[in-house]
C-alpha cells in the first residue's frame, strides 16, 4: 500500500471512529440524560447529522480497503463483482454491511422519536461492532476473547463519554436548570464510561504490547503513549469539571461550556490516533528472533498490508522440519491465495536457498514437508503467495533455526 493509501486510510478511520462514537454517544445522551421534549429534538438532529457522517465515511473506509485486497485503485472496485466480493468474502465487508443495516435502523428509529430503548441497543450495537475489524480479531481461544470483549468495552464507553461531549456542549447552551440537571447524569455515565475505559484499555494493552518498554521503544508503543496522555488531560478537565464547576451551575455555564469543548478536542485527537493505530503493528505481534528451546518450534509472524503470514517450522532444528504456514488478509479473514512458493536461505550465505512448493491442507493452512534445513542460525525466509485476483505478493522475515540435539534423528 502506497504512502498516499496510507494517509487515507489512517484518515479515513479517524474520521469513522469519531463519527460513530459522535452519533452512538448522542443516543446515548438522548436516552439517558436528555430529558425536555425540545432538548430532544436539537439533540435527534445532532444524532442524524452524526449518523450521515458515519455512514459516509464508513463507505469511503470500505472503498479504501478493498482497493487495497483487490490490488486495484478505488475506482477498480466495482469492476467484475470486485465489491461485492469483499462484502461477501471478507470479515471486514461483513462487518461493514451488518454495521450499515444498523445505521439505517438507527436513522428509522430517530425519524420514528420512539422506541427509546431499542435505539440505545441499535447504537450501541453499531459502535460495539468495530472491534470485530480492529486488532481484538488476531488473538485466537479464550484470550481473544477476552480481548474482543475487552475492546468492545473500550468502544462503548468512549461512545458515551467521548461522543456525548457534543450534546452536553449543546445543553449548556440552554435554560440553567435543563443544564443542570443534564451535567448531573452525564457526570455520574461518564465516571462509570472513565471506570470501563481504564479497566479496558489495560486489558488491551496487555494484549497489544509485548512489555511496559514497548511505550518508549517502538512505534506503535509511542503512538500509544500520546494517546495515554491525551485521555489523562480529559480526565483532568473531566475532573475540574466534575468537582469545581458543575456543583456552581447555572454561573458556571460559560467555563464548563469551554472545558468541555476542550475535553472534546483531547477526546478527537486521540480518536484519531486510533485510526493510526489500527494501521501499525502492535508490539505484541512483533515475534523477536531469539533462539527459543530445542523443544520449541520456530515461529514467526510476517504483518505486511496485503498479507498476514504466521509460519511455523517444527521443530525448528537442523533436521528435517514440516513448515506450517497460515495467511490472513488485513481483517483477519482468510487469505485467498492460490499458491504459495516457500523459500529460505541463510542469511550469511554459504548454502543454496531451500525452494520448495507448499501444499494446502484442509483445515486452510499451507504446509511444507520434508523440509531438510542443514544447519543452525539465522535463515532468511520468504513467501513468494499467489493470489486469486491481481499480482503475487512477496514477504519475507529471518527466522532462527537451533541446533539439533545428539538425540534427534
Amino acid at each position: 500500500m502506497s504512502l498516499l493509501t496510507l494517509d487515507a486510510l489512517v484518515w479515513v478511520r479517524g474520521v469513522h471512529f469519531a463519527a460513530t462514537l459522535w452519533a452512538a454517544g448522542t443516543v446515548c445522551f438522548l436516552v439517558l440524560v436528555a430529558d425536555p421534549p425540545a432538548l430532544r429534538r436539537r439533540l435527534t438532529g445532532m444524532a442524524w447529522a452524526a449518523l450521515i457522517l458515519t455512514v459516509l465515511s464508513g463507505a469511503v473506509w470500505l472503498a479504501v480497503i478493498a482497493a487495497s485486497i483487490l490490488d486495484v485503485p478505488v475506482a477498480g472496485i466495482f469492476e467484475n463483482g470486485g465489491l461485492w466480493t469483499v462484502l461477501a468474502d471478507t470479515r471486514f465487508g461483513q462487518v461493514a454491511s451488518l454495521r450499515l443495516g444498523l445505521a439505517a435502523a438507527l436513522g428509522l428509529l430517530l425519524a420514528l422519536d420512539r422506541y427509546r430503548g431499542l435505539q440505545l441497543a441499535t447504537a450501541a450495537a453499531l459502535a460495539g461492532l468495530i472491534a470485530l475489524v480492529g486488532h481484538a480479531g488476531a488473538t485466537a481461544g479464550p484470550v481473544g476473547w477476552l480481548h474482543m470483549a475487552s475492546d468492545i468495552v473500550h468502544v462503548l464507553a468512549a461512545a458515551a463519554w467521548l461522543g456525548g461531549l457534543p450534546a452536553l456542549a449543546m445543553v449548556l447552551t440552554g435554560p440553567p436548570d435543563d443544564a443542570a440537571r443534564a451535567t448531573a447524569r452525564f457526570s455520574v455515565l461518564g465516571i462509570i464510561a472513565v471506570a470501563a475505559l481504564l479497566g479496558s484499555g489495560v486489558v488491551n494493552s496487555w494484549q497489544l504490547l509485548s512489555g511496559p518498554d514497548d511505550l518508549l521503544t517502538n512505534s506503535y508503543g509511542r503512538v500509544l503513549s500520546i494517546k495515554m496522555a491525551l485521555f489523562a488531560a480529559m480526565v483532568a478537565v473531566a475532573a475540574v469539571n466534575r468537582f469545581f464547576l458543575t456543583s456552581r451551575l447555572p454561573a458556571t455555564a460559560r467555563t464548563l461550556r469551554r472545558n468541555t469543548l476542550i475535553e472534546t478536542g483531547f477526546g478527537l485527537s486521540a480518536v484519531m490516533l486510533a485510526g493510526l493505530l489500527g494501521t501499525m503493528i502492535p508490539g505484541g505481534h512483533v515475534h523477536t528472533n531469539a533462539a527459543a528451546p530445542q523443544s520449541e518450534a520456530a515461529y514467526v509472524h510476517i504483518h505486511t498490508d496485503a498479507v498476514m503470514a504466521d509460519v511455523t517450522i517444527d521443530p525448528g532444528q537442523s533436521r528435517k522440519n514440516t513448515a506450517t504456514i497460515r495467511l490472513l488478509r488485513e481483517d483477519f479473514s482468510e487469505y485467498p491465495a492460490s499458491d504459495v512458493k516457500f523459500s529460505i536461505e541463510p542469511r550469511d550465505g554459504g548454502v543454496p536457498p531451500l525452494e520448495l512448493a507448499a501444499t494446502q491442507a484442509p483445515d486452510g493452512t499451507w504446509r511444507v514437508e520434508n523440509l531438510n534445513i542443514s544447519r543452525a542460525g539465522v535463515w532468511i525466509l520468504r513467501l513468494t503467495i499467489g493470489a486469486t485476483s491481481g499480482a503475487p505478493v512477496t514477504v519475507d522475515a529471518p527466522i532462527v533455526i537451533t541446533q539439533c540435539s545428539n538425540e534427534c534423528s
